[in-house]
């Protein structure tokens, strides 16, 4: 298996990891907390999202780009990673002064905000971004997964009701610090020391800000909602309707997204060698693969949501289905930008294309969300995502279509969606009338895998032989060792 295979590997254990944990305990604090008091936390946690963008100026992405480009010379690398971590520290006294500022503002939640400094405090200190560029994500991803077990475990320790939201909160957040705080003790295998020059530092931030922009955007787009639902309605039940169907959304879409991870780093290094036909092979390649994934997992999404999220959630929860319907094509939207943006644009330091499609995108989700929130609440925001995503592939693609080959990623596009909708029909009629409960969303899952698979057998799918191969080769050096 190549770097990209187990970086590839690496990640997903990590993301499913991560995944898990709210997957294991949403049903507990569901039940335990209450939507009222959860949408606090969805709260704090979008506001505290969007102020750590805006104070890091996307260093993080800036970073994996540096040391990707630099990689190969320990000197250089040294150098660049102390700079950038100079700049990072200017820019977290920047955004403790932004919270401050905001906790002052939000007085109803400021207990909550001050919990969750924590998380800020730990995404300023993250260095992560060293192991992404290096594509060597193991040591990260154990210490992580650790961290993770942990809150997870802390999680049914500590928290038995309603009144217990603050330790949720504090726990987030200090795992989060204590993830990020570990990771620094792998450092010198890979960096010596070298004391910043501070000349250097507005070439960084310079750097980082023209990342800085489509990020904003990005994420402003992305959390904006769940601030604008609880501004606009006054009710954190609604934001945390939503914000329930978003993460349910979010754990089949990782294993699609954690391709845009790996990838950027070796098309980074890709084209500063030059190597233009290179990128477009593992761009056409990534890109089979991701549509290979999302697509029957948009429409199993749409399929299962009204017989999951009754045992899953509780009854209070219903809404979150109706949610999870109407969200669910962003699995194939996001998977699509996450290809162009995550992994093409950014690689190839192609800002303006992404500043361009995610500025379109917040700027829709902001007015969309003004129009739909106040009449149709959390069903306006999950409109409002799906229109914004919709927006930020149409604009990406246009550029992207000028400088790649997309033909045979289009025709796939088509096949597989024209594949989905046959998938989605089946698995409608046979379970439509399943009662809600565990064994049906396994029943359905498993049904689902099993239909994909043999689909794509049919239509002879690149990506299934591609997987079937690479499995193939992995059996056979086993048994060779």
């Amino acid at each position: 298996m190549g770097r990209i295979g187990k970086n590839y590997v690496y990640n997903l254990a990590y993301q499913i990891i991560v995944l898990l944990a709210p997957i294991v305990t949403a049903p507990y604090l569901a039940r335990v907390v209450g939507a009222e008091r959860l949408g606090i936390y969805s709260f704090v946690s979008s506001s505290g999202n969007i102020i750590i963008t805006l104070s890091l100026l996307g260093i993080y992405s800036y970073g994996c780009r540096q040391t990707a480009y630099v990689r190969d010379q320990k000197q250089l690398l040294t150098q660049t990673f102390w700079e950038i971590m100079a700049a990072r520290l200017l820019l977290t006294v920047l955004g403790t002064a932004i919270y401050a500022v905001f906790i002052l503002l939000n007085r109803d939640t400021a207990r909550f905000l001050l919990l969750y400094y924590p998380y800020l405090l730990a995404n300023f200190l993250d260095c992560n971004w060293v192991y992404v560029g290096l594509e060597d994500m193991l040591p990260a991803v154990i210490k992580n997964i650790l961290v993770k077990l942990l809150t997870v475990a802390g999680i049914f320790l500590l928290v038995k009701g309603p009144g217990d939201l603050w330790i949720y909160i504090l726990l987030i957040a200090g795992a989060t610090l204590l993830g990020n705080v570990l990771v620094y003790f792998q450092l010198p295998k890979y960096v010596g020391f070298s004391r910043p020059e501070l000349h250097s530092f507005p070439v960084h931030i310079r750097g980082s800000l023209r990342l800085f922009f489509p990020q904003a955007a990005y994420m402003f787009y992305l959390q904006v909602d769940k601030v604008m639902l609880k501004w606009l309605t006054g009710a954190t039940a609604q934001v945390s309707y939503y914000d329930q169907a978003e993460k349910i959304i979010m754990i089949p879409l990782t294993a699609v997204t954690v391709i845009s991870t790996v990838m950027m780093p070796r098309i980074a290094n890709e084209f500063q060698k030059g190597n233009r036909d290179e990128i477009e092979r593992l761009l056409l390649r990534a890109g089979r693969f991701a549509l290979f994934l999302a697509c029957p997992m948009m429409v199993g999404l749409f399929v299962v949501a009204r017989q999951f999220v009754p045992w899953y959630l509780g009854p209070a929860f219903l809404p979150t289905a109706t949610a999870m319907m109407v969200l669910s094509p962003i699995v194939v939207l996001n998977s699509m930008t996450g290809i162009s943006g995550s992994q093409y644009f950014t690689a190839t330091d192609q800002i303006s294309v992404l500043f361009k499609a995610y500025g379109a995108a917040a700027l829709i989700n902001v007015v969309v969300n003004a129009l739909l929130i106040p009449r149709f609440g959390y069903l306006g925001a999950a409109i409002a995502t799906v229109l914004s995503a919709a927006i930020s592939a149409v604009v990406q693609y246009r550029t992207l279509s000028r400088q790649i080959r997309l033909r045979p990623l289009g025709i796939d596009l088509l096949r597989k969606l024209s594949a989905s909708v046959e998938f989605g029909g089946i698995l409608w009629t046979v379970s439509r009338t399943w009662p809600a409960s565990i064994r049906t969303t396994a029943a359905q899952i498993g049904i689902g895998i099993l239909l994909w698979i043999v689909m794509m057998l049919l239509l002879r799918d690149p990506a299934l032989q591609i997987a079937i191969r690479t499995l193939r080769e992995i059996h056979i050096r086993r048994k060779r060792s």
